[in-house]
């Protein structure tokens, strides 16, 4: 298209268009910060009252005609972040001033804004000050850094920490058994019911089925099973495995399968040349490096003209006791805003072509998606720095590459 809205994208290069579209956004979010300025001095006087409407909210719906919803929330983000005058003239702080202060560099848009507001006021009462200012910094500070989800899931761990007793059980709660199996005979011998399981054996069940569970799709046949129908076989694999043998189920959620590699040491150092899987798929060093990234390696060392000299044993690249060490570090994707479980994960090496060690220090957890499509393929770049692993974004995303980090899985640091 080559102009809309007023303006004409059909010229601009991919660089312009994505720099256009931050200056749009910096915009918007200047123009909110006058608008609650705005709002919050109406709040302040008489006006809506003179006018025959209930409050501000309401004189704000009818004026710009938007949900009532919305009206009531751009009231509440006023006083929030503004400072106003009560009624009767008295001077009245903003709600959160770190948020404020923030919204009118703008450095967080509405959604942060709102994210943290609604966080704070599901706070338990009573919450000391310092507490409540300490949570506010946290949450003013990644919404500067990032997605609005991310820092209401950053809200419900302070929320969690702040209210560690939790609410008082009930008698319902008391009495109810912890787990039940019901089921019925159908017609042919199938068998209906439903489960509920508590959160102990609910992990064994999905660390058992859900590796079991993913698609098994190749270019020639796509896997067209649903993902109830995955789990269903998922499930049947299962229950087969403990018939024969209690020990005969993967140790490890997830776990890869044996690769056969033939390909030169010097390519796969240096991601040159082709290289063979199981002898028969052509693959980029590139691509294999990325496959056998944490897999079972049976390396294959070729003669002259190809002749197989020699099998080595295979071996894993991520032992396990290393796996379960960054487990508990990572305890999921380390990719930023991201909350994927450890057993959906991949072990990431971040420095295998030059030779990098099999260590904790060299490896981070990631979902396949972070894993094949982005680390390997685009500008992000992984590095551990103080024991934790950290994320620098491509220019595009920040021109200065200033590194990111996951914060839903708190890494083994308090939040509040």
């Amino acid at each position: 298209m080559s102009r809309a809205f007023g303006i004409d994208t059909s010229r601009m290069g991919e660089e312009e268009l994505l720099a256009t579209l931050d200056e749009i956004e910096q915009r918007r979010r200047a123009d909110y910060a006058r608008e609650l300025a705005v709002l919050a001095e109406l709040d302040g006087r008489t006006t809506a009252g003179r006018r025959g409407y209930r409050d501000v909210a309401v004189l704000t719906w009818e004026i710009l005609r938007i949900n009532a919803y919305d009206a009531r929330q751009r009231v509440a983000h006023a006083r929030t972040a503004v400072a106003r005058h009560g009624p009767t003239g008295t001077p009245l702080k903003p709600d959160l001033p770190e948020v404020g202060a923030a919204v009118a560099e703008g450095a967080i848009g509405p959604e942060h804004e709102e994210a943290i507001r609604a966080t704070m006021a599901r706070f338990p009462r009573p919450v000391s000050l310092p507490d409540r200012e300490h949570a506010e910094a946290l949450l003013t500070t990644a919404a500067r850094e990032y997605e609005p989800h991310t820092v209401t899931a950053l809200g419900r761990e302070i929320v969690a920490r702040l209210n560690q007793d939790g609410n008082p059980p009930t008698e319902h709660h008391l009495t109810r058994p912890t787990r039940f199996l019901d089921w019925r005979d159908t017609q042919g011998g199938r068998l209906r019911g439903t489960f509920e399981l508590d959160a102990e054996t609910a992990a064994l069940v999905t660390g058992l089925i859900e590796p079991r569970a993913k698609p098994h799709s190749s270019p020639e046949e796509p896997d067209r099973r649903s993902k109830h129908q995955r789990q269903g076989d998922a499930s049947a694999d299962m229950l087969r495995a403990a018939a024969r043998c209690p020990d005969d189920g993967p140790t490890e959620p997830g776990e890869p399968v044996t690769v056969m590699v033939s390909i030169t040491p010097d390519d796969l150092k240096h991601g040159t040349g082709h290289g063979l899987l199981h002898g028969q798929e052509s693959h980029s060093a590139t691509q294999i490096r990325r496959i056998a990234c944490d897999t079972y390696v049976a390396p294959a060392l070729l003669g002259s003209t190809g002749e197989i000299l020699n099998i080595g044993q295979k071996h894993r690249t991520i032992p396990l006791t290393i796996r379960r060490a960054l487990i508990l570090r990572d305890n999921g994707c380390t990719f930023p805003d991201h909350r994927r479980k450890p057993k959906q994960c991949q072990a990431h090496l971040i420095f295998r072509a030059n030779g990098g060690p099999t260590a904790l220090h060299n490896l981070t957890l990631l979902y396949p998606h972070h894993h094949h499509n982005l680390i390997h393929h685009t500008e992000w770049h992984i590095r551990i720095r103080n024991g934790l692993p950290e994320f620098i974004p491509p220019t595009f995303l920040h021109p200065k590459r200033k590194p990111r980090r996951n914060l839903l899985h708190r890494q083994g640091k308090e939040v509040v």
